[in-house]
């Protein structure tokens, strides 16, 4: 029997926003960001290592395997290599153009325009000689190429097609324009034009540019015929006479309405080939953002994710929660149906704000209820997740990124998502009592942590973005509810001017006065030619080393935190140290803990935990690393450090300047100290009876592996500058003077801590202008600039970050 395909039909579930007739909708996703700022990395690695004269062993052995090929190879290399040539870009967008491709045609033209002019003036400011500049044979088929090689401007424009090409293309089309773009890239080396690095970057280059140009213009959801659809229904048992589009909100599916052969009207999900939920990269940002991918099964095979929702479905369905009825779930990797029974009714998101009355969010708390009982986490839990039948009775539907057998977390972060998406549409002081009032005081503070922007799917994202009070007005709301104190409490007292004005004096005293302890001259000319290699090298170990510390901190609460928001409360913690001294990192740490929903006790015993980590890890760290440099001898060359009198003067000066504006700050505060006895932070902080001892080892080596990593920063900054010192001498010493910082956080004030620093190093030998140059640049990377970073921050921090 052959189905009818009919037009779509007016929405009998929920209205999806305006579309105008013929248009496809657009989407934009977060993961091309994160695309973008990959492929610029790759190119910014690229331009450190190619600031160096010489080419290394590796790249020249590359280049020769590729450019020795066999001379039969040209004229097939040339064809393809015209596919970089900037001339390709216009014709590729006209043949576009004239099969109806209007976006394609747009994103190629300014994704391959763009990477062509980007690459030219990459080339004029990293200024690297192509192939025959080097001490390296080269074959020139088609005769020298002359002029500057990083990055290779035909590679460059390939990718950025390619790019652009993708969202287009079938996932076989997709990887062939990407073999495409490599082939050019082998082509240019092949035709000695250029080294294997240059095509490296002139990739990247590329990636960021086309990626960059599908989060500005969107890309089109792709469609899927309905003739497609009813062809897999048939074969898989379940022949419709009538199938059409459903007019309903859907992102990783394509729904439908059919009526089979018995006169049964039916809901028909096909499941998205290429849905982004599968993009390894979208994966990894929400792993990184708030430790939470989403959907788990989004990877696994197309007929294994049908089978998937409706086993999630059933469950719910038998354990009394009012689900549709399941009727079919099969499919392969080129397409996959869940087929459920028709509900007629309306979503929660379709009602006006007057019909969501609080006996019927009672109702929908009720289902919910029953879910958690179940151990079902939807996953999706938003406002349209919920249908409103005839008689009223709420209907959950949409288990595609569901879970049985689910966590704690995964079943508040329902509740969290629901909250959300209903204090959008009627008021929170309702939507928290009836939440309340249904789970329990219990479930509902689980799911206050939650209750932020970065954990929320993208839909409730996009709305919050429209109406950002309704989600603080939620927050309020739970926590009245609840009994909680407000995390927006004032943390400090008013500082005053004089108190500012003081840290500013010695902050820019410290950053003025080091520099000039070894006179303006030799302190600019002390980073020497190829040292950016190893400020490169400097910038990426301390922001390894910030997220280290992060990691060490997530470990410090039962609770789940995101790595990205803890790493983002790092640098708040040190911009309140700047004003507030060490009880203003305490400070902070803790309210921000409090924020994601610990207790301001919890948070107050996390903070010690975290204090008592550092402490013991430095202490490990410089003993380590004392007894390497001993058994090496790393450790002979001491010499009285250089400049002894003024450096102490300055730094004292500064220090004193520091402190003082910082005690001002105190007299003006009135809130209760958190400061404890190094004693009782380690007694405490490691004895905890509730920590099992693996979780305390993995905070321990975290904390370990920061206060390397800061260590090897150290040396790298050292390195650029031109110092002569040992790597484990260096790595004792700031050892050393972290566990010192640690105990005495008053040692690591502005002022102290850069002094210490040129002093250390002058007696490792170190010459002055090094010493002060390496102090003021690693100072710069670990605490100067996350702090001014993070003051910045604070004013937003509980929107984006916190809780």
């Amino acid at each position: 029997m052959t189905a009818r395909v009919v037009p779509p039909a007016e929405p009998r579930l929920r209205r999806p926003g305006p579309v105008r007739a013929g248009s496809r909708p657009v989407q934009r996703h977060p993961v091309d960001l994160v695309r973008a700022v990959l492929g610029l990395a790759v190119l910014g690695l690229g331009v450190l290592v190619a600031q160096r004269s010489e080419l290394s062993a590796f790249e020249r052995d590359v280049f020769q395997l590729v450019n020795d090929l066999p001379a039969i190879l040209f004229p097939v290399v040339w064809v393809v290599m015209q596919l970089g040539n900037v001339v390709a870009v216009p014709v590729l967008a006209g043949v576009a153009a004239l099969t109806r491709r209007v976006r394609l045609a747009r994103d190629l033209l300014v994704s391959g325009l763009l990477a062509y002019v980007a690459a030219d003036l990459v080339k004029q400011v990293v200024a690297r000689p192509r192939p025959a500049g080097f001490a390296v044979a080269v074959n020139f088929p088609e005769g020298p190429v002359t002029g500057l090689g990083f990055v290779s401007g035909h590679s460059a424009v390939a990718a950025a097609m390619a790019a652009a090409a993708v969202p287009y293309l079938t996932r076989r089309g997709r990887r062939g324009v990407w073999v495409l773009a490599w082939t050019v890239g082998l082509a240019r080396i092949y035709v000695g034009a250029h080294l294997p690095l240059d095509v490296v970057g002139g990739l990247g280059l590329g990636w960021a540019i086309g990626s960059l140009a599908h989060w500005v213009f969107g890309v089109p959801r792709r469609e899927v015929p309905a003739a497609r659809v009813a062809r897999l229904l048939d074969r898989l048992g379940l022949p419709v006479r009538e199938l059409r589009p459903a007019a309903v909100r859907a992102r990783s599916s394509h729904p439908f309405e059919a009526v089979d052969g018995e006169g049964r009207r039916l809901y028909v999900k096909f499941l998205e080939p290429d849905r982004y939920e599968r993009d390894w990269l979208y994966r990894l940002w929400r792993l990184l953002a708030v430790r939470d991918v989403k959907d788990a099964d989004a990877v696994a095979p197309l007929g294994q994710q049908a089978e998937h929702e409706a086993v999630a479905a059933m469950t719910a369905r038998e354990r009394g929660v009012c689900a549709p009825r399941v009727l079919l779930a099969r499919g392969s990797e080129r397409g996959a149906v869940v087929v459920q029974e028709f509900l007629p009714g309306r979503g929660l998101d379709d009602l006006p704000p007057e019909a969501l009355t609080p006996e019927l969010l009672g109702r929908v708390w009720d289902q919910v209820a029953l879910l958690r009982a179940a151990r079902v986490a939807h996953h999706d839990l938003v406002a349209a997740s919920v249908l409103v039948d005839g008689v009223g009775r709420p209907w959950v539907v949409d288990f595609g990124n569901a879970e049985t057998g689910a966590d704690d977390d995964a079943l508040a972060g329902d509740v969290a998502e629901l909250m959300a998406s209903l204090a959008l549409r009627t008021d929170p002081a309702v939507v928290a009592g009836s939440a309340v009032g249904a789970l329990g005081a219990d479930a509902v503070a689980a799911a206050l942590p939650a209750l932020v922007p970065l954990a929320l799917s993208s839909a409730t994202r996009a709305e919050v973005r429209a109406n950002r009070s309704r989600l603080d007005l939620l927050r309020r709301a739970v926590r009245d509810r609840l009994g909680l104190p407000d995390p927006d409490r004032p943390e400090y007292g008013p500082p005053g001017v004089p108190a500012r004005l003081a840290v500013a004096a010695g902050a820019g005293l410290v950053l003025v006065g080091v520099p000039l302890l070894a006179g303006a001259t030799a302190f600019l000319g002390s980073v020497e030619r190829g040292g950016w290699r190893w400020l490169g090298a400097a910038l990426v170990l301390a922001v390894l080393a910030r997220a280290a510390n992060a990691a060490a901190a997530l470990l410090t609460v039962e609770r789940r935190l995101s790595l990205g928001r803890t790493y983002g409360a790092t640098m708040v913690a040190e911009g309140a140290s700047l004003v507030h001294g060490g009880e203003g990192w305490r400070r902070s740490a803790a309210r921000f803990l409090e924020r994601a929903g610990v207790s301001p006790e919890g948070a107050r015993r996390a903070v010690d935990r975290y204090v008592a980590g550092a402490i013991v890890a430095a202490v490990l760290v410089a003993a380590g690393t004392l007894v390497l440099a001993l058994v090496e001898g790393r450790l002979t060359g001491w010499r009285a450090p250089e400049a002894l009198v003024p450096a102490v003067a300055l730094g004292v000066g500064a220090w004193a300047l520091v402190l003082a504006g910082q005690g001002l700050a105190r007299r003006a505060d009135t809130a209760p100290h958190l400061r404890r006895q190094v004693t009782r932070v380690l007694r405490d902080g490691l004895a905890s009876a509730r920590r099992t001892p693996r979780r305390r080892g993995a905070q321990l080596g975290w904390s370990a592996a920061g206060v390397a990593l800061e260590g090897a920063a150290l040396a790298a900054a050292v390195h650029a500058v031109g110092g002569s010192v040992p790597l484990l001498a260096t790595a004792a010493v700031y050892g050393g003077l972290h566990l010192l910082w640690s105990v005495l956080p008053v040692t690591a004030a502005p002022g102290a801590a850069e002094v210490s620093l040129v002093l250390a190093l002058t007696a490792l030998g170190a010459p002055l202008a090094s010493a002060c140059a390496a102090a003021v640049v690693f100072r710069l990377l670990v605490f100067w600039v996350p702090a001014v970073l993070g003051w910045l921050l604070s004013a937003r921090f509980e929107h984006r970050f916190g809780a």
